[in-house]
């Protein structure tokens, strides 16, 4: 595309120096940008230098807001991409201007730090505006253990104090081995930290979840669980229970990770014995197993005592086919409004390179949405979107974000 024709406009590139990836994706953007840049977003892939690809950036746009962070890969109207060395930049320029950025360091307590967030955006943004929340998904990388994601996003909705806010985003993630994550705060690099951007007030957004999970056992219930590890289901060890539903031994369902057995712990939100829909689960994937305490170790810590859940398997077609449904869905719910540009927040698991699969499971928002308008995604640790209205992190889905402009 040649001119300045796009509000927002998107720069996509590739190069083993982060400088001159993030030069080049940010020279692209802002050679259609019909107006001056004010702000951006972008993501760089993990073999990156943070600090370096944001030096890039601001030698092409200058001391401008920039948001975002660090990516497993992009996904593009051309296709995805998971070299690492990848750069893509979302331009804005008027009237798209921010209503603020709040920004937050430390996620030892990741709930006090998100009640310090949402107390910034009740004075920086306006009830039932959209937030992009992101954060450093890696608390350590010796032995892997992630921020709670749930915890940061109670503590805003405390901060919030009932002052609702549409909340989309997602815990960045550098590389699949889980070893570093970034966030850009508008100003720098940085980690375990978190930023919320209240979006322009001139901006709507429409949300999709793309799934991709169906039951594999009857229901069971959580007997005891500390954090994020689940230590008994109907009073066995819930390692012990796993392996039996799945006709394993409990070693052999120890010795698995999700690159080799996708595995998520599902609870079904209203109604348990309505007819299924991917859309009434809230999934937890399953990343490890603690054999000495016949453990299960989910990648949040938001389930509790009682709570009713499923072993949910992974169904490839079945990721395809949510993509496909909840894109059309979604444009159809637009009624008639016209794109401006999207983000396609997709859990990195997903990826072809990471399940396994043969086909492209993001191919029919590539195809829907980037033939209607700049379409900026990427693969992330966590996803954040409503779920029956409730704002929370997922697993193993795409949250799909179209923005048109504001209803007058």
């Amino acid at each position: 595309m040649k001119g300045k024709t796009r509000n927002p406009a998107l720069g996509i590139a590739r190069h083993n120096e982060a400088a001159l990836a993030a030069r080049d994706a940010a020279r692209q953007a802002k050679q259609q940008l019909a107006g001056a840049p004010i702000w951006a977003l972008a993501f760089g892939g993990g073999r990156h230098e943070p600090e370096s690809l944001l030096a890039g950036l601001r030698e092409e746009l200058g001391d401008i807001p920039i948001i975002g962070g660090s990516a497993v890969g992009l996904i593009t109207r051309d296709g995805t991409t998971l070299t690492g060395f990848e750069c893509g930049v979302l331009l804005f320029a008027e009237p798209f201007l921010l209503e603020g950025i709040a920004t937050e360091g430390g996620l030892e307590d990741a709930f006090v730090t998100g009640e310090r967030l949402g107390r910034s955006l009740q004075t920086i943004s306006a009830s039932g505006s959209t937030v992009l929340l992101l954060y450093d998904s890696i608390h350590s990388s010796e032995p892997v253990e992630l921020h709670t994601g749930s915890h940061l996003v109670d503590g805003l909705l405390a901060g919030l104090d009932g002052d609702a806010r549409q909340l989309i985003g997602c815990g960045t993630l550098g590389d699949m081995a889980m070893q570093h994550s970034t966030v850009f705060n508008g100003h720098e690099a940085c980690q375990h930290s978190a930023v919320a951007v209240a979006m322009p007030s001139t901006l709507q957004c429409h949300v999709g979840i793309t799934h991709g999970c169906f039951p594999a056992s009857d229901f069971m219930t959580i007997t005891a669980i500390e954090g994020a590890r689940v230590l008994e289901l109907d009073g066995q060890p819930a390692l012990a229970v796993a392996a039996e539903h799945l006709g394993l031994s409990d070693e052999e369902l120890a010795a698995v990770n999700p690159a080799t057995l996708p595995l998520t712990l599902g609870e079904k939100q209203g109604d348990l014995f309505a007819p299924f829909s991917d859309l009434n689960y809230n999934n937890r994937l399953v990343v490890a197993a603690d054999p000495d305490a016949g453990a299960l170790i989910l990648t949040e810590a938001d389930f509790a005592v009682g709570a009713r859940v499923q072993l949910m398997g992974i169904e490839p077609q079945r990721m395809i086919d949510s993509a496909q449904e909840q894109t059309e869905r979604l444009l159809a719910s637009l009624g008639g409004r016209e794109p401006l540009f999207a983000l396609y927040i997709d859990c990195a698991g997903r990826s072809m390179a990471y399940s396994g699969t043969e086909e492209d499971e993001s191919a029919p928002v590539r195809r829907l949405i980037g033939e209607r308008c700049p379409l900026l995604g990427f693969f992330s640790g966590v996803e954040i979107a409503p779920v029956a209205n409730h704002p929370r992190p997922l697993d193993w889905t795409g949250v799909l974000a179209v923005f048109t402009a504001a209803d007058d």
